[in-house]
């Protein structure tokens, strides 16, 4: 005897993909996943493959995929009968992709060494009875020998 696969409503998928109904009913109108049936209630019901679709869409968009990129993918997989047809247009998108992330990542690494810097600076300040001004800060020894300022650290005076 076949054992029949469990289908899961609506709500199930979100639990177990980590999210809620209302984005798994949005991913299901913009067609990134599909309901496998309905119920004889009306309720759509779906294969557990797409709570791991949700779950992928939702790890796109934390690494800073758009959704309205993530859905430029999928149309294009829908629309090509032959993946020789759709990699390189797949493949422009997540090159120019990898560029923006790059990009992100050197602005990250900068904010972070000021960040850095920033720290150091404010550990030198314990101890100091003076208060916190930008005029005090500035007329401080410590800052003084320093030249300029680390950008996080002029944003706090």
């Amino acid at each position: 005897m076949k054992r029949q696969k469990k289908l899961l409503q609506i709500g199930e998928v979100a639990h177990e993909a980590g999210t809620t109904i209302r984005t798994v009913r949005y991913y299901l109108e913009q067609g990134f996943i599909e309901a496998s049936e309905r119920s004889s209630g009306g309720f759509y019901l779906f294969e557990h493959s797409a709570v791991d679709k949700v779950r992928f869409i939702q790890n796109l968009k934390e690494l800073g995929l758009p959704l309205k990129e993530i859905k430029a993918l999928y149309a294009i997989r829908k629309e090509k009968t032959r993946g020789d047809d759709a990699y390189p247009l797949v493949l422009e998108r997540l090159l120019r992709h990898k560029e923006a992330v790059e990009r992100k990542i050197s602005e990250y690494a900068k904010l972070k060494e000021e960040l850095d810097e920033t720290i150091h600076l404010v550990t030198e300040c314990e101890g100091c009875q003076r208060k916190p001004t930008r005029e005090n800060c500035m007329a401080c020894e410590v800052v003084r020998k320093r030249g300029a300022v680390p950008l996080p650290f002029g944003a706090i005076l």
